[in-house]
């Protein structure tokens, strides 16, 4: 039983159907929960609505009367501004195929009741129209929506890296289920489950708190652009990461005296820039068949260090994306260093060294190198 939780006891084919078991398991629970839970939504009126309410108004005049002490005065009063009410909300209804909601249609009537045609036009032009919805777009349940989105944009992001990889290995092994696709990278990608959900949670929380319009955090206005903002972010979780990780140096600046990177220099003040490392393949390598597969797997595994003339090795930053070949490291002192990268590559059963040096100067105009790898001498 507890070889079942070993990531090395699952083959490409396993963990790509156990992923679409999932995908479908947790949009049934979805749909489920929306047919036995109906959301709202809000609903802003907008210019040609407003004019339509105002030929509504129109049809019932405010009372020239000032209150009168005799109650059939003010009753007649009352009843015309209810006649008043029942057709504006026969508009609404019609407006929106009757899905209003009917208890704040009922809170609605009690503050209109009191109020003049002007002031009804005014209230209603800034007012929240809220509607029946298949989606929870109002209340705690919006929280629910970005949780349950960003995770089907985890998994449908895995089903396709897998069946990619899944793919590779076939044109490489027949019908054999070896390849490209690592059982090692299973725990990263359960792993994404988890934090891909919450930190697009995180994000969604940030835009309305710093927008400032709307003082009721559950009450997100951004409609169905938050389910596709939430599987987006899903989707590229590690693109989302590596934005988080950016905001640290914004909200959590180190002082001079505990940044960890090796300067050049030991002046106060001395000038630093942000440098990005671009590994290739050599050209040598490139008409290699193996070529085609280390392009595929990606540059991730590769460790890129700076060497300065003077003072301790700086280890770059790798990629958030697993495909992504671009390393960085943040406050560099301008001056002459020898850069270096190694990366090891399993095809097969053979494992093939890769690495390259390059003597380079970082400057105000020189902050971005490309890399080109080649076979370690060593590897033979």
């Amino acid at each position: 039983m507890l070889s079942f939780f070993k990531a090395k006891t699952w083959s490409g084919a396993g963990w790509l159907l156990t992923l679409c078991m999932l995908l479908v398991f947790v949009a049934m629970i979805y749909t489920a929960l929306h047919f036995c839970y109906k959301g709202t939504d809000h609903k802003k009126l907008d210019s040609v609505q407003l004019l339509n309410i105002d030929n509504v108004l129109a049809a019932y005049p405010d009372s020239t009367q000032s209150a009168s002490k005799d109650p059939a005065v003010n009753k007649a009063a009352v009843a015309k501004r209810e006649e008043r009410n029942q057709a504006v909300f026969n508009f609404l209804k019609n407006e929106y195929d009757d899905c209003i909601d009917e208890p704040r249609l009922k809170l609605l009537d009690g503050l209109l009741i009191n109020l003049s045609n002007k002031d009804t036009k005014a209230y209603l032009t800034d007012k929240d129209i809220f509607v029946n919805d298949f989606f929870w777009f109002v209340g705690t349940g919006t929280y629910a929506e970005v949780l349950f989105w960003a995770l089907m944009g985890v998994l449908v992001s895995l089903i396709y890296y897998v069946s990619i990889a899944n793919r590779e290995a076939l044109k490489v092994a027949g019908d054999a289920d070896t390849g490209p696709f690592d059982p090692a990278e299973i725990s990263g990608q359960v792993s994404k489950m988890f934090y891909a959900p919450v930190c697009a949670l995180v994000l969604v929380l940030g835009y309305n708190l710093l927008g400032g319009s709307n003082n009721k955090m559950t009450d997100i206005s951004i409609g169905k652009g938050l389910l596709l903002f939430s599987f987006i972010s899903g989707f590229f979780s590690s693109r989302v990461m590596k934005f988080i990780d950016g905001l640290k140096d914004l909200v959590l600046p180190l002082s001079s005296s505990n940044n960890n990177s090796t300067t050049n220099s030991n002046e106060p003040g001395a000038k630093t820039a942000d440098i990005t490392i671009d590994l290739h393949l050599a050209q040598a390598l490139l008409s290699t068949p193996e070529a085609a597969d280390i392009i595929d797997e990606g540059f991730n595994t590769a460790i890129v260090t700076l060497k300065p003339e003077t003072g301790d090795i700086i280890t770059l930053d790798k990629p958030a994306d697993d495909q992504s070949s671009e390393f960085t490291a943040t406050q560099v002192p301008l001056g002459k260093y020898t850069l270096h990268a190694t990366m090891p590559f399993k095809n097969n059963d053979t494992i093939i060294n890769l690495d390259a040096n390059k003597d380079i100067e970082v400057s105000d105009t020189e902050k971005i190198f490309q890399l080109d790898m080649d076979k370690a001498a060593e590897a033979g």
